[in-house]
């Protein structure tokens, strides 16, 4: 076991730790998975051996790896074997099972940082401006396309404009359901800078285990279709996502009832939102309405952000 603990103790993959339980670590209990008939249960599994001073977190990372490595399961998940193992020799169980279970974490814990490093080096080679923000709403880390955009550094807080945008639109997506693995983002406002006409975007990160504050990652990306502007006008006039859904599909020149089979809505509906986003904008009219649409998307506004 001492042999088999060395090679186990050099493995940096799951492919290798996987090789070693069967290579080095079965055979020493080969005998115990042959005269036991083993059932684990998925929808109830029994305790993890060796997994007691672990958290939540890794031990739910170590069933992971389980789930792929039945020889580990079937050693680690407590079940005949484990328990004749602990019969047989209960001083090499105690050490097995801990160091077992310490190594696949190990292995685990490596893969996640190197994928996390990877999509950080892809994120700060975007084109795109990101930014990591804490809770107190100060920059982490940033890309040279953010830096560039707002002229400030990580440690720094963020412009006040943007600022204020970000205090709004947490409250917001904190009190709603984001779904986090979305890579794009929730799109949450529109504003302008000399450069030109930017989206936001706000990602709320996983940050599990960290007795750090809440981060955020923040995405400003050149808005590049022309009804952005228009938009960000209408979201300043108060209207709904469905209210502006509608108003571009009216300046894109569809009628009510296609409008309708676009939504998957009825055209009373429509009608409905119709009158709303009238009063909204302070149209009488369909005509009125366009015309409101092309004059800022044309560019009219110089409002700052929204």
């Amino acid at each position: 076991m001492q042999e088999a603990f060395k090679v186990l103790l050099k493995c940096r993959t799951r492919g290798e730790l996987i090789k070693t339980i069967k290579d080095h670590i079965y055979p020493a209990f080969e005998e115990d998975f042959r005269h036991f008939s083993i059932h684990i249960s998925e929808t109830d599994p029994p305790p993890l051996l060796g997994c007691s001073g672990l958290s939540p977190r890794d031990q739910q990372a170590i069933r992971k790896y389980l789930a792929n490595d039945p020889l580990a399961k079937f050693l680690l998940v407590q079940n005949d074997v484990s328990e004749q193992i602990i019969l047989r020799d209960e001083n090499n169980a105690q050490t097995l099972f801990p160091f077992l279970a310490f190594k696949i974490k190990s292995v685990m814990l490596e893969e996640e940082l190197v994928k996390s490093q990877a999509m950080v080096q892809g994120l700060l080679k975007s084109s795109s401006g990101i930014a990591v923000v804490n809770g107190d709403r100060k920059i982490v880390t940033s890309n040279p396309a953010f830096r560039e955009i707002f002229d400030t550094t990580s440690g720094a807080e963020l412009p006040g404009n943007l600022l204020k945008i970000i205090e709004k639109e947490q409250a917001k997506l904190e009190s709603s359901d984001i779904e986090k693995s979305d890579p794009g983002g929730k799109e949450v406002s529109f504003f302008t800078l000399p450069q030109g006409t930017y989206k936001l975007y706000l990602i709320p990160l996983e940050a599990e285990g960290l007795n750090e504050s809440d981060l955020w990652l923040l995405r400003i990306h050149p808005a590049a279709d022309p009804f952005t502007k228009s938009n960000r006008l209408i979201e300043k006039a108060g209207l709904t996502w469905r209210e502006m859904e509608i108003c571009c599909l009216i300046h894109d020149g569809l009628g009510r009832n296609e409008i309708a089979e676009r939504l998957f809505i009825s055209a009373h509906t429509v009608k409905t939102h119709l009158k709303k986003i009238h009063k909204k904008l302070e149209v009488n009219s369909r005509t009125q309405l366009v015309a409101y649409l092309n004059q800022h998307a044309d560019g009219t506004d110089e409002g700052g952000f929204a």
